[in-house]
């Protein structure tokens, strides 16, 4: 279970603060403002706030219930116990804790393939549908609908379909705002799915006159709309989702015919149902905390809009947030009535932590750039390092070995000299033996220096070459002349003369190794400058 709050959030709170600071006054409310001619429900409000208080205790209950879910999940008797367990635990969390649900969804999709009953397979899809539509995140939940359709095949899936459809572009629309090109295009999905749950719900189905009840609402028949959700109503338990819903939909007539002692005590009674059914998402507590502010009633207008914020926080119910934010002027009323003299030093003080935030942030951003710098600094003055000591070794053993090849010289030419045996020496030079022998140890280990300084050397030509053209060594194989020319060129000596003059080959000798590497190369013609700046 996620319980972390999203560190944005307290942002904007107090930037909606400084706005409603600035532009209170400017806008009004269709409702009046007359508190004699239209009193607060004295007895809804004060249940709700008991409700309120005890809170934590339906939390709780729904905390135990979950438990026992989750310890079918941890003990499962088989697979498809298992799967089971996960969806009711995501539906369970989707309107209290959305992270909570998208977990427990994807826990069941992961067991979904195991699975033979497609049913199931497509309850657990839409319950990640659902958990990702509360979060916010439409998207992928829409990706994940569409592919959906074509494994609608009872009556059940498509009922069930529908009504995750019908969320999610409610969810939508409660986005969207007063975005009329999108909201419209967005409500007429949500209508569609309407048709089809009015269409193949039975007429006693309590969603069922839920949705006509709400198509009555919106087509502004008030009279029937009310006759029937107070029937729905009644035959509703109050801790149900559906009533929260039905209730809303009672106070909104209410609103409409002029009735508002009785709008706020249905508001009351919806968010006193959200708040027994661990419900975070609802709309009935955002819109009385507006209700009771606008008649002076700011102890509850602020107990309502705190209550909301930290519910929506700690269920990081991105729902809940959206209706939040034009209720944010209640707090800072409420702040300016009671305390205005803090004026000005809240807005200092909300100014300076904002620009100390960005300071820091700013601050952190410089700092990380610079260390990672500096480690790309050292990590380079490593590799360089590293090939330094590689060269000044390489340097070393091949001066070691010249000097010992000379000091032997020396003492064959002595000792033939003294034992007058001059034209066995001389034999000995013109037969080319001894410098064969010298050029075989020579190449070792300009071969063993060429790769401690370059050890992909190989496979960094090879990538110039055709693919039928590439080049294998054994690990302990020495390179061919080829290689050991274009590995001069790769250290930065690409004239040929002088490459003959340190391998000992005639001039000619490079020109055709060289030839023979370009015939194999991918691009001949710029093949030596590739090579040069291979790395």
């Amino acid at each position: 279970m996620n319980t972390s709050k999203p560190l944005w959030h307290p942002v904007i709170i107090l930037f909606l603060t400084v706005l409603c600071a600035l532009f209170q006054g400017c806008g009004g409310s269709d409702l009046p403002h007359d508190t004699a001619s239209n009193p607060l429900p004295a007895e809804a409000i004060e249940n709700l706030n008991a409700t309120i208080e005890k809170s934590g205790d339906y939390q709780k209950i729904k905390e135990a219930r979950l438990d026992s879910i989750k310890a079918t999940a941890t003990n499962p008797a088989n697979l498809s116990d298992q799967w089971l367990a996960y969806v009711r635990i995501s539906e369970n969390y989707r309107q209290m804790e959305v992270d909570s649900a998208i977990a427990y969804a994807d826990k069941a999709l992961s067991l979904a393939p195991l699975l033979k009953d497609s049913v199931n397979i497509l309850r657990g899809e839409l319950a990640f549908v659902d958990a990702l539509s509360t979060a916010g995140i439409f998207p992928p939940a829409l990706h994940r609908l569409d592919s959906l359709k074509n494994c609608l095949k009872s009556t059940s899936d498509k009922i069930s379909y529908w009504q995750t459809a019908r969320r999610c572009y409610s969810y939508i629309m409660t986005w969207g705002g007063n975005n009329e090109y999108y909201s419209q295009a967005f409500r007429k999905e949500y209508k569609t799915c309407d048709d089809s749950l009015l269409k193949h719900l039975p007429e006693s189905d309590s969603f069922h006159q839920f949705i006509y009840c709400e198509r009555l609402v919106d087509e502004q028949r008030w009279a029937d709309a009310q006759t029937r959700l107070e029937a729905l109503i009644a035959s509703l338990p109050q801790e149900t989702n559906l009533y929260a819903m039905a209730t809303y939909q009672l106070a909104m007539v209410h609103r409409h015919k002029g009735n508002f002692k009785d709008y706020a005590k249905y508001l009351a009674l919806a968010a006193e149902s959200d708040i027994k059914g661990c419900v975070r998402e609802g709309l009935a507590l955002p819109t009385l905390s507006n209700w009771v502010y606008e008649h002076g009633d700011l102890d509850n207008a602020f107990r309502y809009v705190n209550y909301t914020l930290e519910d929506a926080n700690s269920g990081n119910i991105r729902m809940r947030t959206t209706t939040i934010a034009p209720i944010i002027p209640l707090i800072d009323t409420a702040i300016q009535r009671r305390s205005k003299s803090s004026r000005n030093q809240m807005i200092a003080y909300i100014i300076i932590t904002t620009v100390l935030f960005i300071a820091t942030i700013i601050l952190l951003i410089f700092t990380f750039i610079s260390l990672k710098k500096q480690r790309q600094s050292q990590e380079k003055l490593a590799v360089s390092s590293k090939k330094l000591e590689s060269y000044v070794g390489n340097f070393i053993g091949l001066c070691s070995n010249y000097a010992a090849r000379l000091d032997q010289l020396s003492k064959l030419v002595t000792r033939k000299i003294a034992a007058g045996q001059s034209e066995d020496l001389a034999k000995l030079v013109s037969s080319g033996k001894f410098a064969e022998d010298n050029n075989e140890e020579f190449y070792h280990l300009i071969d063993k220096a060429l790769l401690d300084i370059f050890p992909d050397f190989v496979e960094q030509i090879n990538t110039l070459l055709l693919p039928d053209k590439r080049i294998s060594l054994a690990p302990d194989e020495q390179l061919s002349p080829e290689l050991r020319i274009y590995a001069f060129v790769r250290l930065g000596v690409d004239q040929s003369n002088r490459i003959a003059q340190i391998l000992g080959y005639s001039v000619n000798t490079v020109y055709a190794y060289r030839n023979r590497m370009r015939n194999r190369a991918t691009d001949r013609e710029n093949f030596d400058s590739q090579v040069a700046n291979l790395g």
